[in-house]
């Protein structure tokens, strides 16, 4: 069978196999994760619903593995699997050559996918080389629901401990507000000393949305 002769009322599957993958809609992507839908619903049917609700897949993806189930048909199987589908491309993309994180959109560009589905603040690192390339990527800090913590004493403790020439800090607001606190303001003046003080300066500080982020080194000209 030609692929033009393919019906658009074929299952994902077929369609798929039939070479219209990339052709699939999200909520077909969705069914072909899960493969099954509830009485009286079709998998992509159950998909398409779940993205309405959420405004889209990057609303979707941005609940995260816990928020997950609380909608009809997706238990903790289908939740575990769609994880594991977004975790296996996460690592690919990881390990790949380093990516060089120059600039604030570099780094914005390569942190977003990364913090998607974070309900709670994480800060990191991102420890940089002279040609401002990735070494090492870490989660310092774990907080509640809208707060985090973290010392300017871990922070480069652990950039020290790769071999960091430069670093950037960065960390979530699950409220999609990028806006920053005057906590954030404080602390990114604290890294920003130490970072002096220590010879591995501060490259920038990203505070990190569903999709979208602040740059402290754009919104305050650093090295302009």
């Amino acid at each position: 069978m030609k692929l033009h002769d393919l019906s658009q009322d074929q299952r994902p599957r077929e369609r798929l196999f039939a070479g219209f993958g990339e052709h699939l809609s999200d909520a077909e992507v969705l069914a072909l994760i899960w493969g099954s839908g509830l009485k009286g619903r079709s998998a992509v049917e159950l998909g398409q619903a779940m993205l309405t609700t959420c405004g889209g897949l990057h609303g979707f993806l941005g609940l995260g593995l816990a928020d997950w189930d609380r909608f009809p048909g997706i238990g903790p199987a289908r939740a575990g699997q769609l994880w594991a589908s977004l975790e296996l491309a996460r690592r690919a993309r990881r390990r790949q050559d380093p990516p060089r994180l120059n600039s604030p959109r570099a780094a914005g560009d390569y942190l977003l996918p990364r913090s998607q589905g974070w309900t709670e603040e994480r800060f990191g690192l991102l420890a940089l080389n002279g040609r401002g390339a990735l070494i090492a990527d870490r989660i310092l800090s774990h907080g509640l629901s809208n707060a985090t913590l973290i010392s300017p004493r871990e922070f480069y403790r652990e950039a020290l401990r790769f071999g960091a020439v430069s670093a950037i800090g960065y960390h979530n607001h699950p409220s999609n507000d990028v806006n920053p606190s005057s906590e954030d303001r404080m602390l990114t003046r604290r890294l920003r000393e130490a970072g002096r003080t220590l010879g591995v300066p501060l490259s920038d500080h990203l505070i990190l949305g569903i999709d979208t982020f602040f740059s402290f080194r754009t919104a305050e000209g650093w090295g302009a």
